[in-house]
C-alpha cells in the first residue's frame, strides 16, 4: 500500500464515530481541584481495553463504548491519578466531571508545553515525551519541542531560541521572577542558572502573546519549581536523584526535601553536577569541563486553599566552564534569586483573585582565556607574546508585579495589573602580558548601565457563545536607558547622548473556537516591542553573540525599540486513537536590530578589521510546526513531530541570521503499564543553505540521529532509566551551535552517550 499513513488517519477519523459497537457516549472535562483550571493533554484510558484519548485545550474529552460499566483511569504529569467507575447506558451520553489534584514527590517528570496564543496549552506532547529527557542543561530540553532550538557555546548555558527569536527577544522567567544574562558574551543563557531538577514545568509562548508575564516578551518562557501544594501534611517528604552520562563522564546529583505542618511548609532543593571534555562523533575532543552546585529553599504560609505567601531563595555557584564556542571560558558565576509571593483567591464578588509578586536576582561572573591559544606564546602572530585576559562582569536586577483578576459582567474575567523591573550592569576588562603581568589594556565594557521599565496591562477574556472565547490583551511600557559614563571614544565616534526614553505599547487578539469537543481552532494576532539591551546600546568593540564571527562591536545609544507582528492559526484534534496539532505563523519585526559594518578602527591586534555597529532594520519570517501522536495495539504510541521556518533580513537583502534548518522527529513508545516504558527515537535535521554570510554564517550539512531510553520502577519508591543518545556516534554539529573563534568550526554535539539515572521517592 502507497500510503498506508493515511489510510490509518482514515480508518481511525470514520471507524470509530460510526462503530456499530458504540451505543453510548462517555464525556467530562479534567481540572485542577484546586484551582479548576482546565488540564489540556490529560490521558483518559479505560481500563482492560485499547480505548483512550487526549483531553482538548478546554480539557474535555469523549468516547464512544458499547454500553456497560467501565473503569476510567485519567493521568497528568504533575497530578495524582485517578480512577473512576462509570456505568453507561445504550444510546445515553454521560458527562463526567475529572479532578486532578497535584501529586505528592511521585516519580514524576518534567512537563513542557507550548502555548497558543490564548495561552492555553496545547493538546501537548505525550506526557512522557520529555520525562526522560535526560538534560544536562534546562536549555536542552527545548529541543524536545517543535519550532523551539538552542544555541551551544559550551557544556552548559545553552540559549534559547524560539521560532528565530534569541537572546533577550525571549523572556524567561522563574517562578515570576524575571532573569537576564550577567555577560556580555551570553555565557549564561538566562536558562543557565537553575538545574533541571528543580523544574516541575516549563511553558512556553511562540509569539508575542505573554503581554501580561512582563515585558518586551516578542516570545517567552516561563519556568515553575515545585511547590508547597504538593506535600502531604504531617510527614517528611523527599525525593534523591542520582546519574551518570558516559563519554561526557558527567555526574548529575539532586535532592528534594518538604515538610508541610498545618499552615507552614518548608521544600529544600539542591543539585550538583560536573562534566569533562567529550568526544564528538568524528573522534575528536570538545573542551567540556564545568561543576556546578546549588540550593533553593521555599517557606511557605498555606492557611487556606485560597490563600498562599511563599519566600524562596537560591543561590548557585558555577566553576571552570570550558567555552569553544567563545573566545574566553569562565571562571565562575555566582547567581542569586530571592522572591516573596501572595496570592489569593475569592468565590463570590466582582474580585477573583489578587497576586503581589516582589523579587531580586544577581549573577556575578568573570571570564579568561585560560587554556585559549592566546594564552600560548606564538611568534607567527602579533603580538607574538602570550596575553592574560580577564573580564569580570555582574548584573542586579529588581522588580515586582501586582495583577487583580475581576469578573466585571460584561466579560468572563478582567485582569488588571503593573509590573516592572530595573537592572544595572557593569563589566571591565583588563588585558596583560602573561610573562611579566605589564597591563596592557583596561576597557570599560558596559559603563554602569541601567534599564528599567515599568509596564501597566489589562486583559480582557470572554465567551461570546458557548464554543468561543476571545482574549484582548493591552500592555503600555515606559522604558528609561541611560549609562553613567562611556570611553573617550564612544563619546567621540558613536554617541555623546547615552540616555533613551521609550512609551512602548503592545496588543494582542486571540480567539478560540470549540467546533467540536474533539476539535480546538484559535487565531491570533499579536504586536510586542522589545527595547533594546545593554550590549546594543553600550558595548564597546567587543564581541557580539548575534553573529558567528570573533570581529568587535559597537552599541547604539539611539537604537529604537524592535517591534515583532505576528499572527498564528492553531488546529487540534483529539480522537480515541490519534490527536493532531498544526501551527501556522507570520512574523514580521519592525526595527529589527541587526549589525552593519563600519570604517572604526579595532580595538584589540587579534580582532578581525572590520568592526560592526548594532542598527536597526527589517525582517520577516514564516513557518510552521506539527504533532501528530497514533495510538497503536499492543501498547504502542507513534509520535510525529516537525518543523519549518523561513527568514529574511530586509536590510541586509539576506537569509536572517540564525535560523534552524526544517526537522522531523520519529518516536515509538511501548509503554504497557505505569512501571515500565521503552522507546525509540530518530531525529531528521535537513541541510541549511540559507545563511546570512555578511555575519560569518556558513550552510550545514543535514543529519539523522538515533536515541534510545528504557524505564524501569522498582517497587513503588524506585524508578530506574537508562538509554543512549546519538546510538550510530554521528559526526554532526547543530547549525545553532556557535563557532569556534580560532578554528572557524562549528562545536560540535557529542558522540555516543549512554547515561544511567536512578531516582528514590519517599
Amino acid at each position: 500500500m502507497r500510503y498506508p499513513l493515511l489510510t490509518v488517519l482514515l480508518c481511525l477519523t470514520i471507524g470509530f464515530p460510526f462503530s456499530a459497537k458504540a451505543q453510548a457516549l462517555l464525556t467530562g472535562q479534567v481540572l485542577d481541584a484546586e484551582t479548576r483550571a482546565p488540564l489540556p493533554g490529560a490521558h483518559v484510558l479505560i481500563d482492560s481495553t485499547a480505548q483512550g484519548t487526549i483531553t482538548n485545550a478546554a480539557g474535555l474529552f469523549m468516547l464512544e463504548l458499547p454500553a456497560g460499566r467501565y473503569t476510567v483511569l485519567v493521568r497528568f504529569v504533575g497530578y495524582e491519578p485517578t480512577r473512576l467507575s462509570i456505568a453507561l447506558r445504550a444510546n445515553d451520553t454521560t458527562f463526567v466531571p475529572v479532578l486532578l489534584s497535584p501529586t505528592s514527590f511521585e516519580l514524576e517528570g518534567i512537563q513542557v508545553t507550548a502555548l497558543r496564543p490564548d495561552l492555553s496549552p496545547t493538546a501537548q506532547l505525550q506526557e512522557a515525551a520529555v520525562r526522560e529527557a535526560n538534560p544536562r542543561d534546562a536549555g536542552e530540553l527545548l529541543r524536545a519541542l517543535p519550532g523551539l532550538a538552542a544555541v551551544r557555546r559550551g557544556p552548559l548555558g545553552l540559549d534559547p531560541v524560539v521560532r528565530g527569536l534569541r537572546e533577550t527577544e525571549v523572556g524567561v522567567y522563574l517562578d515570576g521572577s524575571r532573569l537576564f544574562p550577567a555577560g556580555p558574551a551570553r555565557m549564561d543563557s538566562p536558562m543557565s542558572h537553575f538545574d533541571p531538577t528543580v523544574i516541575q514545568s516549563m511553558e512556553v509562548v511562540k509569539g508575542p502573546y505573554a503581554l501580561t508575564w512582563g515585558a518586551g516578551n516578542l516570545s517567552a518562557i516561563r519556568v515553575e519549581t515545585r511547590g508547597l501544594r504538593t506535600l502531604a501534611p504531617g510527614r517528611m517528604q523527599g525525593r534523591l536523584h542520582a546519574g551518570y552520562d558516559t563519554n561526557l563522564n558527567a555526574f548529575e546529583n539532586g535532592l528534594q526535601l518538604g515538610y508541610r505542618q498545618g499552615a507552614f511548609g518548608l521544600l529544600a532543593q539542591t543539585a550538583w553536577r560536573q562534566g569533562a571534555d567529550y568526544r564528538a562523533g568524528d573522534g575528536s575532543t570538545v573542551p567540556a569541563d564545568f561543576r556546578s552546585r546549588e540550593v533553593r529553599l521555599k517557606l511557605g504560609y498555606l492557611p487556606r486553599p485560597d490563600v498562599r505567601f511563599v519566600v524562596a531563595a537560591g543561590y548557585q555557584a558555577q566553576r571552570d566552564l570550558d567555552y569553544p564556542g567563545l573566545i574566553l571560558n569562565a571562571d565562575y558565576f555566582d547567581a542569586y534569586t530571592l522572591s516573596a509571593t501572595f496570592q489569593r483567591t475569592f468565590s463570590d464578588g466582582p474580585v477573583r483573585g489578587l497576586d503581589v509578586q516582589a523579587y531580586y536576582n544577581a549573577v556575578d561572573h568573570s571570564m579568561d582565556n585560560d587554556g585559549k591559544p592566546t594564552a600560548e606564546p606564538n611568534p607567527d602572530r602579533m603580538p607574538p607574546f602570550a596575553l592574560d585576559v580577564q573580564i569580570d562582569s555582574g548584573i542586579d536586577v529588581v522588580g515586582g508585579r501586582l495583577a487583580l483578576s475581576l469578573a466585571p459582567g460584561f466579560a468572563d474575567e478582567l485582569e488588571l495589573g503593573a509590573d516592572g523591573y530595573h537592572t544595572y550592569r557593569n563589566a571591565m576588562r583588563w588585558i596583560r602580558r602573561r610573562d611579566t603581568g605589564m597591563l596592557l589594556f583596561e576597557d570599560l565594557v558596559w559603563p554602569k548601565a541601567r534599564i528599567t521599565d515599568v509596564g501597566l496591562f489589562a486583559r480582557l477574556t470572554h465567551s461570546p457563545a458557548a464554543r468561543w472565547q476571545v482574549a484582548a490583551t493591552a500592555r503600555l511600557d515606559l522604558v528609561d536607558a541611560r549609562a553613567d559614563t562611556a570611553s573617550a571614544f564612544f563619546l567621540e565616534n558613536v554617541s555623546t547622548d547615552l540616555t533613551a526614553h521609550e512609551a512602548n505599547l503592545s496588543g494582542a487578539l486571540t480567539v478560540s473556537w470549540l467546533p467540536h469537543p474533539r476539535w480546538s481552532v484559535a487565531v491570533g494576532v499579536g504586536s510586542a516591542v522589545r527595547t533594546a539591551d545593554a550590549t546594543e546600546r553600550y558595548s564597546d568593540r567587543l564581541p557580539s553573540s548575534k553573529a558567528q564571527m570573533s570581529a568587535e562591536f559597537v552599541g547604539n545609544p539611539a537604537l529604537r525599540p524592535e517591534r515583532s507582528t505576528q499572527a498564528d492559526l492553531w488546529l487540534e484534534t483529539a480522537h480515541p486513537g490519534w490527536s493532531l496539532s498544526l501551527n501556522l505563523f507570520a512574523r514580521r519585526l519592525d526595527n529589527y536590530i541587526t549589525i552593519e559594518p563600519t570604517d572604526l578602527p579595532k580595538r584589540l591586534p587579534l580582532s578581525p578589521p572590520t568592526v560592526f555597529r548594532y542598527v536597526n532594520g527589517t525582517a520577516t519570517f514564516y513557518g510552521g510546526e506539527a504533532t501528530l501522536a497514533i495510538r497503536l495495539p499492543y501498547a504502542l504510541t507513534l509520535t510525529t513531530t516537525g518543523s519549518y521556518l523561513w527568514g529574511q533580513d530586509e536590510t541586509r537583502d539576506e537569509p536572517a541570521f540564525g535560523v534552524a534548518p526544517p526537522r522531523v522527529d520519529l518516536g515509538l513508545r511501548y509503554e504497557p503499564s505505569a512501571r515500565f516504558f521503552a522507546e525509540a527515537t530518530l531525529h531528521q535535521v535537513a541541510r541549511q543553505d540559507r545563511v546570512a554570510t555578511s555575519r560569518g554564517e556558513a550552510p550545514t550539512d543535514g543529519y539523522t540521529t538515533v536515541d534510545l531510553k528504557l524505564g524501569l520502577r522498582l517497587h513503588r519508591a524506585w524508578r530506574l532509566q537508562f538509554g543512549v543518545q546519538n546510538l550510530t556516534d554521528v559526526a554532526y554539529a547543530d547549525h545553532l551551535n556557535a563557532k569556534n573563534p580560532f578554528t572557524g568550526r562549528r562545536i560540535p554535539e557529542p558522540g555516543r552517550v549512554f547515561f544511567l539515572d536512578l531516582t528514590l521517592a519517599f
